[in-house]
């Protein structure tokens, strides 16, 4: 609405200000939550991550995969934080949050059949 009332040219000096506040705000969240949108695909001995918005895509071997580790945070009583890091030879780390990614448990299933020695302690 800021922006709108900016645009007509009948803004007040507070406009300017709730408007330059909350712009690295929204730019920030998109960035976070679209652009950085990621589609992991695992199979054929290799491990796919592609990025719609920005039109690239990884694919990586299970050769490549350096190591990799799956931290568990108990952050309740009975409710468990799941991360998956995994590391590639080119230096580029992947991370996974059971939370945020639906097939989570596919994907540690299939780490640890293929690559189970690559599997180092978490930290």
């Amino acid at each position: 609405m800021n922006i709108i009332v900016i645009v007509n040219k009948t803004a007040a000096w507070y406009n300017y200000l709730i408007s330059l506040l909350l712009l690295p705000i929204g730019v920030f969240v998109a960035y976070k939550i679209f652009i950085r949108y990621k589609v992991i695909r695992a199979g054929n001995n290799s491990v796919e991550i592609s990025y719609p918005v920005m039109r690239k895509t990884e694919k990586h071997t299970l050769q490549s995969i350096v190591a990799w580790r799956e931290n568990i945070v108990k952050t309740g009583k009975n409710s468990v934080y799941k991360q998956l890091e995994i590391l590639f030879d080119n230096k580029t780390r992947l991370s996974i949050g059971q939370k945020e990614h639906t097939e989570y448990v596919r994907l540690v299933q299939y780490l640890q059949q293929k690559i189970p020695k690559k599997k180092t302690a978490a930290a």
